[in-house]
């Protein structure tokens, strides 16, 4: 096969992934602080050959190096829930999960059999001194979360909520249930960063542009598909017209 060919399907490879990015980013538009992802490329040169002229020739193909995350906020959207809250600025909650420490965006938040304040998939949050947060058995009185985290029933403060950041958020891996792990030292969050009761951070992925993004990258793969069968199309009759020549 021609070098042409390999470039091409290098170039096929990635397209592929990048296909399945955008495919991931639509199936999670509707997910709590969800972030878009883009993935990044970088050329990769093969080390070539020295020919009869002492010359090295050397091709450049495509491959995609790692995928990089959107970090911006996602809109905000009113719930009621006065166990929802949303994260305004950089920062996450601190979840204890039974792999150890996890951090996340996504404050749809419960209460547990034990009256623990757990994240959807039922792991506890902690507070700004790595306890969980517990609200009192029989107590009636509607929770208020203020802009630190600070939890009150009635006259009675029962916690406030760790709102932990990082440096290097692309640093951090994503795992399951909008949960990320990462082996990098929180510390906490900037004052600007706030909590919203009874708010919820919508994904950021636009529906509409990844839509766009698919159909040009379709037409792309398409556009490198016809180019390596035109090249296969041109070898064959090479083949076969040399054939021709050495048989007469």
């Amino acid at each position: 096969m021609e070098n042409s060919s390999y470039i091409g399907l290098s170039r096929m490879t990635t397209m592929r992934r990048e296909m399945d990015v955008i495919a991931n980013n639509l199936a999670n538009m509707n997910s709590n602080a969800y972030k878009g992802e883009r993935v990044m490329f970088e050329e990769y040169l093969s080390r070539g050959t020295t020919g009869p002229d002492t010359r090295s020739n050397r091709f450049s193909f495509v491959t995609d190096s790692g995928v990089l995350r959107d970090f911006s906020t996602g809109k905000m959207t009113n719930t009621g829930n006065p166990l929802d809250i949303a994260i305004t600025g950089n920062g996450y909650l601190s979840i204890d999960t039974p792999q150890g420490r996890r951090y996340t965006r996504d404050g749809h938040l419960r209460l547990d059999e034990d009256r623990r304040l757990v994240t959807a998939g039922g792991h506890p949050v902690l507070d700004n001194r790595d306890r969980e947060i517990v609200f009192p058995q029989n107590d009636q009185n509607v929770p208020a979360i203020a802009a630190d985290g600070t939890i009150t029933l009635g006259a009675a403060q029962i916690g406030k909520i760790d709102l932990v950041a990082f440096q290097n958020e692309q640093g951090m891996r994503k795992t399951a249930q909008g949960l990320y792990a990462t082996d990098l030292e929180p510390q906490p969050a900037p004052a600007s960063s706030t909590l919203a009761q009874g708010m919820l951070e919508s994904s950021n992925v636009e529906p509409i542009l990844e839509m766009t993004n698919m159909i040009e990258l379709l037409r792309q793969y398409q556009n490198t598909q016809n180019l390596i069968d035109g090249e296969h199309d041109r070898l064959r009759r090479a083949v076969e017209r040399l054939g021709r020549s050495s048989g007469q």
